[in-house]
């Protein structure tokens, strides 16, 4: 349904992210996400930095991120975010920005997420769940949010946009607008596997490369 043979002069790198990338750049269909939009991106692992990117490349008009490592909220900037939080900033957040953001993207899975999302999105805005949630309810308290509002699980790439992401992913790579330095930080040999299992445990991998 998804694969595609990737053309020879995209670079192994960038070839391995496609994976990622194209699951991201299907979700922005899915949530309708358009250029000129307001968003909070939960998360700064490599899907909300994708989210971050893309949503800069797509032209949305305000991106932010809230993770709690130090070093993650810094790549977001360097990916185009416009501002970083902490999970310490989101009661201020709730009384600063209440109902104004056309959508919150959850791009690490944890249905507390969506509760905490609510107060800030506008009439009609939209919470989006990307990440996986463990759980098997979903419970909404529905009064903290605007009286219509959307609500958009995400849990597995909608086939047809992850298949046809592709061609204008691999355009950014050969404009130079999308690179996969700016997503790996670590890279090792296989013989290496284990400081590389080590290094992620460690909370500093955003995407860890293993050579062949």
């Amino acid at each position: 349904e998804i694969q595609r043979r990737v053309d020879p002069d995209i670079a192994a790198a960038e070839a391995a992210l496609l994976c990622t990338w194209r699951e991201v750049y299907g979700g922005f269909g899915d949530f309708s996400l358009k250029a000129g939009d307001r968003i909070l991106v939960f998360g700064a692992g490599p899907v909300g930095l994708s989210f971050v990117k893309f949503g800069k490349l797509l032209g949305l008009r305000w991106i932010g991120v809230m993770d709690p490592l130090p070093n993650k909220r810094a790549q977001a900037l360097k990916m185009g975010a416009d501002a970083v939080f902490g999970k310490e900033d989101l009661p201020r957040l709730e009384k600063e920005w209440a109902k104004s953001l056309d959508a919150v993207v959850d791009a690490v899975g944890h249905e507390a997420l969506v509760n905490q999302a609510l107060p800030l999105i506008k009439m009609g805005g939209s919470i989006c769940v990307y990440g996986v949630i463990a759980a098997p309810s979903l419970p909404v308290n529905k009064s903290a949010g605007p009286y219509n509002f959307n609500l958009y699980v995400h849990q597995w790439p909608t086939r047809w946009r992850e298949r046809e992401a592709q061609a204008p992913l691999c355009q950014w790579i050969r404009e130079g607008k999308l690179k996969a330095s700016e997503f790996v930080t670590h890279e090792f040999a296989l013989e290496q596997i284990k400081e590389a299992l080590a290094a992620v445990k460690s909370g500093q991998v955003i995407k860890c490369l293993l050579k062949y």
